[in-house]
């Protein structure tokens, strides 16, 4: 008899540059006036939401409770009519209606915005913890890192070609002195992230900044506990966003599970079975309907059927 679905919190960020519907003058000077909009729309088909009024220091919201509307300081400014701005989803859960929520945010953000612009400049953050404000133990932590550096190549393959070499998320494996100097052997790379005796002492294995394909920096002692999926595409709309956000808790829920630091190994050849693994994880997970059978249809080398 089958146990239960297991399930963990996750959240995104969205980075987008859109043209309103309706365009002031002075748009340049009216971002918050927009961030506003969208918060409304949002809070008018039943979410709660909040925005930042760029009156404050701080871009970001620290009450994951809501959706925060922000501005987003990699984006820059652009040409006139356009607005760069980033939205901060509320902590979700797998075992609830979280896809919900996503066509929600993105019927709000059409009634606002056109079509976000294909901008390789934007890319999509997923956070997954075991729950809001739970951390991972150390073990699963290892663990999910040790699978995380034996497959990133792989991991990379299944990105769109342009987030592969993305400055912003930059392989753990290239970030981090200490799994440099393991040189790409298993048993070296097992034992660095074991002798690892606290989050805090994980999250310096596992890279020296934050910009890293997967981010440990919110494991450390006294933050939210979730380790960020840096790699996602910029996001036009509700598939592709539950899509990457599927990838990223699927990838975290399929390395628990096949727990290769136990044996210091590696038990998945080549990118077909890893995908396979994570598709497996996303049944377990009852979140596989999000991901498409075939991960050249995921990295978009292929068309969707």
């Amino acid at each position: 008899m089958a146990g239960p679905t297991p399930q963990y919190s996750l959240g995104v960020e969205i980075e987008m540059v859109s043209k309103p519907h309706k365009i002031r003058d002075n748009l340049g000077e009216k971002h918050a006036l927009y961030y506003g909009k969208l918060a409304k729309a949002l809070r008018n088909r039943g979410l709660q939401a909040a925005h930042n009024d760029l009156t404050q220091q701080r871009w970001r919201s620290t009450d994951y409770n809501k959706w925060y509307i922000t501005k987003d300081g990699s984006l820059g400014h652009h040409r006139d009519n356009f607005i760069p701005m980033e939205a901060v989803s509320p902590v979700l859960n797998t075992a609830k209606d979280w896809d919900k929520e996503i066509d929600t945010f993105w019927e709000a953000a059409r009634a606002v915005f056109h079509m976000p612009e294909r901008h390789e400049k934007c890319g999509s953050h997923v956070h997954v913890s075991r729950g809001k404000y739970q951390q991972f133990t150390l073990d699963e932590l290892k663990t999910i890192g040790y699978g995380i550096v034996i497959y990133e190549n792989l991991v990379f393959h299944l990105l769109m070609p342009y987030r592969q070499e993305n400055p912003y998320c930059q392989g753990n494996s290239v970030s981090s002195v200490q799994l440099q100097n393991c040189r790409g052997n298993h048993i070296a790379i097992a034992n660095t992230i074991r002798a690892a005796t606290s989050p805090d002492q994980l999250r310096n294995v596992m890279q020296t900044s934050r910009y890293v394909l997967w981010n440990f920096d919110n494991v450390a002692t006294g933050q939210s506990g979730t380790i960020e999926f840096r790699g996602g595409r910029f996001l036009r709309g509700e598939v592709r966003t539950k899509r990457w956000m599927t990838f990223a808790v699927a990838f975290i829920h399929a390395m628990l599970r096949i727990n290769d630091l136990a044996t210091s190994g590696v038990s998945i050849p080549d990118i077909d079975a890893l995908y396979s693994e994570i598709k497996k994880a996303a049944r377990q997970l009852r979140m596989k309907r999000f991901l498409p059978d075939q991960y050249q249809v995921l990295n978009e080398t292929l068309p969707s059927t």
